[in-house]
């Protein structure tokens, strides 16, 4: 029950920030926390598979079908249906990729995540009776074009995301896929079901990249391979959870809120293409310094700050 009420604390104070800023109605506040918002949804899919080891450089490929996906199926089963649908999708997809590229040694598994993606662009830009092509569809604008609205949705959509993030952190999938990570013939001898678990893990990380990408696509009413099948994309949320910290489900949200932090200051003070060449370097000057993330040196700090209070804690009660 405790564990239970911690949690929800912990999703009602990742909420908050965002639900401010939207009854705030600041224009350029709510289009920031947007960005941040879909960005850690990403970053949240790309750790559930990274729990396994896995290090996917194709999650463009998900994002992008969730944003198709939605725009392609909401008109023709309705707004709950159609995203429900689309995301099934990308699961089921997920599934397959998982079934042939799982089995692959780590280095080889993340250039075939990459390929794909690559291939589902192609196969985006030469279906255009089905996808429009290189000029796009144009998918239902998410809660009528209103940004708070939208910011609204979009933060149900990241608490979702957290509270299936949780659940691969619980107990339950925790031990397994840290075997799975550190020693796969270990765990496999061990009894873990390492393909299938790869597979669950890749399933539901594709779904919630795709929930992401149908966010982003129902944001601004329109959805083009140029758009949803950058790199950026299969890179931004390796660089936010690594930022943030890995294992944890406040991780990518805390990346997320820094990486955007680093964009809008690097632009402020530098300007021009040259705030791109900061803007990077300090994000390598971050991973370098702190290889456990903002939450990992936070938690870290927490620990050694405790650990000193300690003894005069001890001393107090011998003296008494």
């Amino acid at each position: 029950m405790n564990i239970l009420v911690l949690r929800l604390g912990f999703y009602v104070a990742v909420a908050a920030p965002f639900v401010a800023v939207a009854l705030a109605e600041h224009a350029f506040l709510v289009q920031v926390a947007i960005g941040i918002a879909v960005s850690a949804i990403l970053a949240l899919a790309w750790d559930i598979l990274s729990r396994t080891g896995q290090v996917s450089l194709g999650h463009a490929a998900f994002f992008g079908m969730g944003g198709y996906g939605s725009a392609l199926l909401t008109p023709v089963l309705g707004p709950v249906l159609g995203w429900i649908a689309g995301l099934l999708l990308c699961g089921a997809v997920a599934v397959l990729l998982g079934a042939v590229t799982l089995r692959l040694r780590r280095l080889y598994f993340t250039i075939a995540t990459l390929s794909f993606s690559l291939s589902i662009q192609v196969f985006i830009l030469v279906t255009p009776d089905l996808t429009g092509g290189s000029t796009g569809i144009m998918p239902p604008v998410l809660a009528g074009g209103s940004p708070p609205h939208q910011l609204l949705f979009i933060t149900g959509c990241l608490v979702a995301a957290a509270a299936v993030s949780d659940v691969f952190l619980g107990s339950r999938f925790r031990p397994a896929f840290f075997m799975i990570r550190n020693n796969p013939h270990l765990a496999a001898a061990s009894g873990v079901p390492v393909t299938r678990l790869k597979i669950l893990a890749f399933a539901v990380s594709g779904m919630v990249a795709g929930l992401a990408g149908a966010c982003y696509a129902g944001l601004y009413g329109y959805v083009i391979p140029d758009d949803v099948f950058t790199t950026n994309w299969n890179v931004l949320p390796l660089a936010v959870t690594i930022l943030g910290g890995m294992d944890t489900t406040l991780g990518p949200v805390v990346g997320a809120v820094a990486l955007r932090l680093l964009e809008e200051v690097a632009r402020h003070f530098v300007g021009g293409v040259g705030y791109q060449v900061v803007y990077g370097a300090v994000i390598i000057l971050f991973i370098v310094g702190m290889p456990a993330g903002l939450v990992g040196f936070a938690r870290g700090l927490l620990r050694r700050r405790k650990a000193t209070e300690r003894p005069d804690g001890a001393k107090a009660r011998l003296a008494s």
